[in-house]
């Protein structure tokens, strides 16, 4: 008796930890959605679309506070959807599904690592050159320079953090959870087309700077926070359900 009523305990347990865990993801799946697009409406691509004077200068008009937050906000973002994917992949449990999704969270990992890296150097490294810039006396021309250089080390940054963050773990985890059965087919169709989508616009970045139009990048991006609500709906149902 003692055995039996120590193994309904461990599975309460578990059962109550694999709750909490699928409500965490779920809530970091809405809110990093949240968050991403509201720095990205913030950020309006100011890195990669404007020249260097213009850059410095926006960012300089807007308050020592400004750029940080934004950049902090995608680096916040992505540890959520890091979380909200984390979530996911133990819901995914059985086949091909299980292996696409385990490989989906080291790719999800390491997208989000270089995602925070290039938001710590733009908010930094940006940042201080704008203010420095903008005061009074200022060698101006030296610090256009600098902040030319930073702004083409970002371009390279950003085309990694749109393929190997937005693309190649959404190309993953959205034919894992087509192929699941625990979800709608066309829900991991969905994922899978933002994914490889990001991934189109992202690689040509590595070669040329104009090569893809931030008008083909966007929808992916918004296609894949919409995607991500719908997972956050989801997960947290599931644990509803337990």
């Amino acid at each position: 008796m003692k055995a039996v009523e120590a193994e309904l305990v461990s599975l309460a347990e578990s059962g109550h930890r694999r709750e909490s865990l699928l409500k965490m993801g779920g809530a970091a799946a809405i809110l990093g959605s949240i968050v991403f697009v509201a720095a990205g409406i913030a950020f309006g691509n100011l890195t990669h679309s404007s020249d260097p004077e213009t850059l410095l200068r926006v960012i300089a008009s807007r308050g020592r506070t400004f750029w940080p937050l934004v950049q902090m906000g995608f680096a916040f973002g992505a540890f959520l959807w890091v979380v909200a994917l984390t979530a996911l992949a133990r819901t995914l449990t059985d086949g091909a599904s299980w292996a696409l999704a385990r490989v989906g969270i080291a790719a999800a990992f390491l997208g989000a690592t270089i995602h925070i890296i290039d938001s710590g150097i733009s908010a930094y490294a940006l940042g201080t050159i704008a203010w420095d810039w903008s005061a009074p006396g200022a060698e101006t021309t030296r610090l256009l320079a600098f902040g030319e250089i930073v702004q083409r080390m970002l371009g390279g940054t950003w085309a990694a953090v749109i393929t190997f963050f937005h693309g190649v773990p959404f190309v993953l985890f959205g034919l894992a959870v087509a192929l699941s059965g625990r979800y709608p087919k066309w829900l991991g169709w969905v994922g899978l087309i933002g994914g490889a989508g990001s991934l189109l616009c992202g690689i040509p970045m590595f070669f040329a700077k104009y090569l893809v139009s931030l008008e083909f990048y966007v929808p992916f991006a918004m296609l894949l926070s919409v995607w991500m609500i719908i997972i956050g709906v989801h997960l947290w149902s599931r644990a509803e359900e337990l």
